[in-house]
């Protein structure tokens, strides 16, 4: 029994009711405004989008097709040709706040002069049609100048959401304005417009774009009571990979519903890599913190490489209990019957008797699961004689009963103590009224009487059953009416049918 009381309730005493669900991703609420990067050579079909700002002193140069170049001939309207696309899968779900915003992009010539050169995007957020569509200003960009030309193209998107896997796509095209010309006569354009990207002095992307996309797991909030502690681990993710995630800072913070501290926080255990994500532990050391029994929730801050602050808030509650100077559990002897009996009791030798006992409990409201451990001892000389081992459940300010039954076979006095908490297991703001003593004294036994003692066997829990009782009942019964009727009379009337 003390092996029991020492695993089930070093863990239900001492800790916690989590109140879990499956694991699954909580997500940030939080916009913030993203600068988002072009990287990587549009001809190779390679362009992709990162949050992380360009170091390289070295441009990506992305050829436009020289069959643009020129307006259509004989119709002198311009054509448009595709560069290529800058992609990114989209690691969470999330969404893309209404507004108005700019992508900026640089070109140059490395070879003639082209007039009147324009580009176009496409922006398509997940699958369907392109959510926006926009065209940049006209100018002319020809080789001998030293400086890249720079373009700004200013589109509008309304609430775009995105899943998890969905593609984010920025397609360019690129339209010259030179004349057109007979082919035939005049031939095939040679002059080369490139689009610039990737470097510190050309950060081609979409600046100030306002974005919510960060989620994180929960997947362990275990109470550790001997180390008065919760262990938290929580899995990290943001839409644009790992790379936009500040893996130097982490918060881990606190808060109880019922007394609104929000100042608390968990110290930083440890963080390894995996696959996208960051896995992240932490320990909450709720005594250092001086925490009261509570219900209590968990939210990680999280800081990107553009020191933007993420919250995701953990939708598990953990009901934490904290016995400590915050709970009572009490008995007294006028909380003990002997047979419905206060008091003194006298009860006869082989003949069984009841034990009635209420537990009370004081102490913090907000402890919800109070399991109190409850034994009757028996002193005989200088030893403790263990008759009896239970557990009640009573939460501050109710009680909770348990019933004994017994019989002494000798006749005397008899010392019993009803111990709460025996093993210790709960501290308490008063221990000295865990144990109430009592004195049953034991006459003689009355004379054999075999209905009596089987009464008393039932009665007192022994091997027979309900079942028994009304056998023995039905039997006595039976034998009364035997004795009072004489011999049965089992002959059928001739007129008995079947």
């Amino acid at each position: 029994m003390q092996v029991f009381f020492r695993s089930a309730l070093a863990a239900a005493l001492l800790a916690v009711i989590l109140l879990s669900q499956p694991t699954q991703a909580e997500e940030s609420t939080d916009f913030n405004t993203l600068d988002l990067y072009f990287y990587g050579d549009l001809d190779n079909g390679d362009g992709n989008v990162s949050t992380l700002r360009p170091t390289s002193d070295t441009d990506t140069q992305s050829d436009c097709p020289q069959s643009a170049n020129r307006l259509s001939w004989p119709g002198q309207d311009r054509q448009w040709e595709t560069v290529g696309s800058w992609v990114t899968n989209l690691q969470t779900p999330g969404e893309i706040a209404s507004g108005d915003y700019t992508l900026t992009l640089w070109a140059n010539s490395t070879q003639g002069t082209v007039e009147d050169v324009q580009f176009r995007i496409s922006i398509s957020i997940g699958s369907g049609t392109a959510d926006a569509v926009a065209t940049s200003q006209s100018k002319t960009i020809t080789d001998s100048s030293e400086v890249a030309t720079r373009f700004d193209i200013s589109f509008d998107l309304t609430n775009e959401s995105f899943d998890q896997n969905d593609q984010l796509e920025v397609a360019l095209e690129y339209s010259g304005g030179d004349t057109g010309e007979n082919p035939l006569t005049g031939g095939s354009s040679t002059e080369q417009i490139v689009v610039l990207s990737s470097s510190e002095e050309h950060p081609a992307g979409i600046g100030n774009i306002s974005v919510n996309h960060y989620r994180a797991w929960f997947s362990d909030i275990v109470v550790e009571e001997f180390s008065e502690r919760v262990y938290v681990k929580t899995i990290v993710q943001s839409a644009f990979g790992k790379t936009d995630i500040d893996s130097s800072e982490w918060m881990l913070g606190v808060y109880g519903q019922a007394s609104g501290n929000q100042g608390l926080t968990a110290d930083f255990n440890m963080k390894t890599s995996q696959n996208d994500t960051y896995e992240v532990s932490f320990y909450w050391y709720y005594n250092k913190d001086n925490a009261i029994s509570d219900t209590y929730n968990f939210f990680i801050q999280i800081i990107d490489i553009q020191s933007n602050s993420w919250e995701v808030v953990s939708d598990e509650d953990l009901y934490l209990v904290i016995h400590g100077f915050e709970i009572d559990n009490y008995v007294s002897s006028e909380d003990i019957r002997i047979n419905n009996q206060t008091g003194a009791t006298t009860v006869k030798a082989g003949s069984s008797f009841t034990i009635d006992i209420t537990i009370s409990a004081q102490g913090d409201p907000l402890i919800n699961y109070n399991p109190i451990p409850v034994s009757i001892v028996l002193i005989n000389g200088g030893s403790e004689i263990v008759l009896y081992e239970t557990a009640v459940f009573a939460n501050p300010g109710a009680t909770a009963q348990t019933s004994f039954r017994y019989t002494f076979d000798k006749e005397g006095d008899y010392l019993i103590k009803v111990v709460v908490d025996r093993g210790n297991f709960v501290a308490e703001s008063d221990e000295s009224n865990n144990i109430a003593e009592f004195t049953i004294t034991v006459s003689e036994p009355e004379k054999d009487n075999p209905v009596q003692s089987l009464i008393d066997d039932i009665t007192g829990g022994g091997a027979a059953s309900t079942l028994a009782i009304l056998a023995a009942v039905s039997i006595l019964l039976a034998v009364v009416y035997l004795r009072r009727t004489g011999e049965p009379d089992f002959e059928w009337e001739e007129d008995d049918e079947f």
